[in-house]
């Protein structure tokens, strides 16, 4: 037994890549798969050709609704779109860098995983725990069925956020209060859905420290440091997507009645490849996993009957999962919907199901409680083998499409024109601008004007254009993008009042008699630049927290 323990130490990383191959060598297969969220990757395009024209951060993309534009990284989660970007501008193409996104966040929520888990139990657990993390069927549903990119990044940070925590505790070093609030801040900044899920839970898990924990002030005080650094570098993009959501119709296309899963659905091994849809007969898995079951099993059970033997660490992180588990099982029944209609924004969730998100990170917790079990060694093997037994065949997309960067841009990019694709699907779902009548429906010049005379048109770049027009008697010049604030215009130097027009909510300025030069550019308002001034010093300073963690360590030759 010894020597098998010495080969597994000294070959740790050759087994632990082992282990991750069932989740991911789908995405090696050459092209896209047919995930469900596929416009992303349109979304990537979108999001280089603003960032290349020197709009950073990126808020108003230039190509969609047939060119009218939209303010998309305003309001959509951007640092997936970010560490996509990194891989594109390696010289990925946008398919691949979208799957080495994918891929990068299984090895990386693992290390998180385990080395929380390591926290409280011993290194085989703590690998059981991480490898069910990774294999939960959820997992595999946003992967290969969803494609939902911003809560596969987030699970890279639930894991560090509570490790953070943790660490903040035991040690006087600031350091981790640097590494949570980076952690918190890429949760908001990855998925903001499963940033207000996470919440409160985050809330429940500090209250259970505080009243099990001496120095409860000091521990109180750093973590309102790391929560306002998390506010803070992030607030370039809460604060405005939060004041600018008055400025669009509020709509969904989806009721969040009618995506209640059914305990039957939690607890039956099903799996497809369909939609969520009204009633019990999803196409969509919902399945928390065999493995997972039987984890969740096991840990209720060693809770009762071991609950003295545990220390007081283990006793407050498996209340809190054991608590989690219990209030999302809840939130996700039907009968929860008083607290749907009572709670603000919950509604945006759009899908109860969601809450998966919390089974998926609750459950492998539970391999704490199994840490009084004589034979953990051997339970972790049996553990980590019936994890992938279990769930890696879901591991895998439906169809291997082998879709190009082309097919994307032909299917939701519709400038110069739109392409048949386009016309068959458009992004129907996205948010229209209040002042928008209607949705435009085919491509228009990008300037026009049933007045005076347009004599040149300049693009700077695909959202700012110079324009020389002459009119006799005056004229109302149309710019077919959508008006949000970040549009200006000048005639001939001197800044005007964009007016909003009808019935597309275009720019419209009215010009008065002669020739003139007209700019009219999209620029970071007055305020967003001081939000990001705050962000970026903020980034700034918890690096320097970080920064002097690491060197302290080094000092003392550990590691994180």
């Amino acid at each position: 037994m010894e020597k098998l323990k010495a080969i597994l130490n000294k070959y740790f990383f050759f087994w632990l890549a082992l282990l991750l191959i069932p989740a991911c060598w789908a995405l090696f297969i050459p092209g896209y798969f047919g995930a469900s969220d596929d416009i992303h990757i349109a979304w990537l395009y979108e999001l280089h050709k603003t960032i290349m024209m020197g709009k950073i951060p990126p808020r108003f993309v230039p190509d969609l609704s047939f060119g009218f534009g939209y303010p998309l990284f305003n309001f959509v989660f951007p640092l997936p779109f970010y560490i996509a970007e990194i891989f594109h501008l390696l010289g990925l193409s946008l398919v691949d860098s979208i799957k080495a996104l994918f891929f990068i966040t299984i090895p990386i929520s693992l290390y998180f995983m385990y080395s929380l888990l390591r926290e409280f139990t011993n290194k085989a657990l703590s690998l059981a725990g991480a490898v069910l993390y990774i294999y939960t069927p959820y997992r595999a549903v946003d992967l290969y069925v969803r494609g939902a990119i911003g809560e596969i990044v987030s699970f890279v940070f639930l894991p560090a956020i509570l490790l953070s925590l943790i660490k903040i505790k035991k040690s006087d070093n600031l350091g981790w209060v640097g590494i949570g609030g980076l952690s918190l801040a890429f949760l908001v900044l990855s998925h903001n859905i499963t940033a207000y899920l996470f919440f409160p839970f985050l809330m429940l898990f500090i209250l259970l420290q505080l009243i099990f924990l001496n120095n409860k002030w000091q521990f109180l005080y750093r973590i309102i440091l790391m929560i306002i650094l998390a506010l803070l570098i992030s607030i370039y993009f809460w604060l405005p997507a939060l004041l600018d959501s008055k400025l669009m119709k509020h709509d969904t296309v989806f009721n969040f009645a009618d995506h209640f899963p059914t305990i039957l659905q939690l607890i039956t091994p099903y799996w497809g490849y369909g939609a969520s849809v009204p009633g019990p007969y999803d196409g969509i898995p919902f399945f928390l996993g065999s493995t997972n079951l039987l984890v969740l099993g096991l840990g209720l059970l060693f809770l009762v009957t071991h609950w003295r033997k545990y220390s007081l660490n283990q006793k407050i992180i498996l209340s809190w999962a054991v608590i989690s588990i219990f209030c999302v099982v809840f939130l996700m029944n039907h009968r929860s919907t008083f607290v749907w209609n009572s709670l603000p924004f919950l509604t945006y969730f759009q899908f109860p199901w969601r809450f998966l998100i919390l089974t998926t990170f609750a459950i492998p917790i539970l391999v704490i409680s199994l840490d009084n079990f004589s034979q953990r060694g051997l339970l972790a093997v049996i553990l980590i083998f019936l994890t992938i037994i279990t769930n890696g065949s879901f591991f895998r997309p439906q169809d291997f499409l082998g879709r190009t960067d082309t097919y994307f841009i032909n299917r939701y990019i519709p400038t110069p024109v739109a392409k048949k694709e386009y016309l068959e699907t458009q992004e129907e779902y996205l948010r229209l601008p209040k002042n928008t009548k209607i949705r435009p429906d085919r491509n228009f010049p990008l300037v026009y004007s049933e007045e005076g005379t347009i004599e040149n048109i300049t693009k700077i770049n695909e959202l700012d254009t110079l324009i020389d027009v002459d009119s006799k008697m005056g004229m109302k010049l149309n710019f077919s993008k959508y008006f949000f604030p970040g549009w200006v215009a000048q005639i001939d130097g001197q800044s005007v009042t964009i007016v909003i027009g009808d019935p597309y909510g275009q720019i419209l300025i009215d010009i008065p008699a002669g020739m003139h030069k007209i700019k009219i550019a999209f620029e970071e308002t007055n305020f967003r630049k001081i939000l990001n001034a705050i962000s970026l010093i903020s980034f700034l300073v918890s690096l320097g927290l970080v920064k002097n963690l690491w060197l302290r360590l080094k000092i003392y030759g550990r590691t994180f």
